[in-house]
């Protein structure tokens, strides 16, 4: 394999395998070609890449080899693992299936080793191969690269590993949620917890998220890609910090990215185009909480085919003291902002406007046949409601329909008296008395023979009635609003 390839197996870790080998008078590279007897593949992931759905997204993928655990030589391994993250010791719910009783939390992990396909990431990325195959040999020093027969390179860099949370098997479930964060690597935080970036405080909120998530019946994911200092490295990255302190004024954000594009002559060099192929790789279609304010890693998600819910911002209380002027910052660079709380998720969602708002989306997106589970045809409705206005002629030819249902269990006259002080026109009385029966509708959710309701009028209510009368104050109040 290795002499069809640029590179060598083992990438970063080459030159280190190169001293062991010599001093140890081993040939690593045999060992490289085979296994031992008691390695195992783990279940779930061996299922996913023999499945012809998941397979289906690969094509997509430029940046490692999909077969990497199967491979020979490998450049991919999984295995399970208990993590422990002292920040969360009393946070999170000890469920004995996500977290144990100990605090420790069950993750399935996997790491992967970069093997580029030159020419197809050459294509990603809008470049001449040639040219991208040029700057490649210039900056590694390594003309084989040149070599245009060659298709697949082993990159001297560091990969990613995935961090899987619930029940990796149900990830494909239509109704499984999912959480996502995509970090990369800032040591000086997430290990040593220095408080000049927000790297660990964003990384354990967004592996609380996922956990929760996994608590939920979903799926929680914490994609960890090796990208120091935006792959630029941690000694231009602490250059950098010296400049920003030692500044007239003092650390400032109208200056964060100036430093960084003075010291390196860019400011980022990590390509974020190429880390949608981890989540390619495991067929994912749609993401509800992507934890990340990062815009460029949406647009890359998003650009992949992989639709985004909801994305959630790190909540101001995480950010640490020395990190306001790296937020600040990447905010008015067009990071993303809307702090997602989940009591304030759940509250806006129960809102009359937000299930309004919903509704018309998904409408608009059934308009333009980008919804998964229903198709809409307004053609049709001419015709259906042609047949509901026979249907009722024929039932009720004097047009005396008497009221279905939950407007039976209404008080008609504190309807008429709700319905008088609203200001609008008949249009928007309609909606409202939908919006009020729905609601109301999917709230009795039967409350048995013992509960009951005392209305403002001193009646005891049960059942059904007593849901409806409960419901319909509520609405009155605007609760629901």
């Amino acid at each position: 394999m290795n002499d069809k390839v640029v590179g060598t197996y083992g990438s970063h870790h080459a030159a280190y395998h190169g001293l062991a080998a010599l001093r140890a008078k081993v040939n690593l590279k045999e060992f490289h070609k085979k296994r031992s007897k008691y390695e195992t593949m783990h279940p779930v992931l061996n299922k996913f890449i023999h499945d012809e759905k998941i397979q289906a997204h690969w094509d997509y993928i430029t940046t490692f080899d999909p077969l990497g655990l199967i491979a020979q030589p490998p450049t991919m391994a999984a295995t399970t693992a208990l993590m422990t993250i002292p920040e969360l010791d009393k946070i999170l719910t000890r469920d004995g299936k996500i977290v144990n009783e100990d605090g420790t939390i069950n993750v399935v992990k996997c790491a992967i080793d970069y093997v580029w396909n030159i020419p197809a990431l050459a294509s990603r990325l809008g470049f001449d191969e040639k040219e991208m195959r040029a700057s490649l040999a210039e900056y590694t020093q390594n003309d084989k690269l040149l070599d245009t027969s060659l298709k697949a390179y082993y990159p001297p860099v560091g990969g990613v590993s995935l961090y899987f949370l619930g029940d990796l098997a149900s990830l494909h479930a239509p109704a499984t949620e999912i959480a996502v964060r995509v970090h990369d690597a800032c040591c000086g935080s997430d290990v040593f917890g220095t408080d000049i970036c927000t790297c660990r405080p964003y990384l354990v909120f967004a592996i609380q998220g996922a956990v929760e998530c996994a608590q939920r019946g979903g799926v929680g994911i914490i994609a960890y890609f090796q990208k120091e200092g935006r792959s630029l490295g941690e000694i231009t990255k602490y250059r950098v910090y010296n400049a920003r302190k030692a500044q007239e004024g003092g650390d400032r954000a109208e200056k964060y990215f100036y430093h960084t594009e003075s010291i390196a002559g860019i400011r980022d060099a990590r390509f974020q185009e190429m880390m949608p192929d981890v989540l390619k790789w495991l067929g994912i279609q749609r993401i509800d909480w992507l934890l990340s304010m990062s815009s460029d890693k949406y647009d890359a998600i998003t650009d992949a085919g992989i639709d985004v819910m909801q994305r959630v911002s790190l909540p101001d209380m995480f950010v640490p003291k020395g990190a306001h002027v790296e937020i600040s910052a990447k905010i008015a660079s067009g990071y993303h902002t809307d702090v997602i709380e989940q009591d304030s998720v759940v509250n806006e969602l129960r809102l009359l406007e937000s299930v309004r708002g919903r509704c018309k989306l998904i409408y608009a997106r059934a308009l333009e046949g980008k919804t998964r589970h229903l198709a809409l045809d307004v053609s049709k409705l001419p015709k259906c409601v042609d047949f509901v206005i026979k249907i009722t002629k024929e039932n009720y030819p004097d047009l005396k329909i008497p009221f279905h249902s939950r407007w039976r269990h209404f008080d008609d006259d504190d309807v008429t008296a709700m319905e008088s002080k609203w200001s609008c026109d008949a249009e928007e009385k309609v909606r409202r008395k939908l919006d009020l029966v729905f609601v109301s509708v999917l709230l009795d959710a039967g409350a048995g023979t013992n509960w009951k309701y005392i209305d403002h009028k001193n009646r005891v209510l049960n059942r059904s009635e007593g849901l409806a009368m409960a419901t319909l104050n509520m609405f009155k109040d605007g609760i629901f609003f």
